[in-house]
């Protein structure tokens, strides 16, 4: 059976995969830019660990990355980065919280048919 040579991760697919990690790809986009299936970038993760591992280094260079421009921004004084950095960093003080409303409950006039407590009361 003839088809296409299996597809291996070399150092330069791992520099490529490691710089769209850091950009926010996901996975199946990753792949798409690779030309290959979803399912054969995480086939190839599991059997060649320098490509995981460049993938996990990417996201964490990227998350690193916006981590700091957030938290300079929010240093500066952007009130919009101070309220983000502070509603995702202290959720318990400063995170959006859900206050259920206090509903009215109607008054229940229950009326109860003498007959129905004591059948000898005809």
């Amino acid at each position: 059976m003839t088809g296409r040579p299996k597809w291996i991760p070399d150092k330069a697919i791992c520099e490529q995969a490691a710089e769209m990690a850091s950009r926010g790809l996901t996975i199946s986009q990753i792949a798409d830019c690779l030309n290959v299936s979803d399912s054969t970038v995480y086939e190839r993760q599991n059997e060649y660990p320098e490509f995981l591992e460049a993938i996990k280094r990417g996201r964490s260079s990227g998350m690193n990355k916006i981590t700091n421009k957030l938290f300079e921004k929010a240093m500066e004084g952007d009130n919009t980065a101070i309220i983000f950095y502070l509603k995702h960093r202290d959720r318990q003080n400063w995170g959006e919280q859900y206050i259920e409303p206090i509903k009215e409950i109607p008054q229940i006039n229950i009326m109860v048919d003498p007959r129905a407590i004591n059948p000898a009361a005809e």
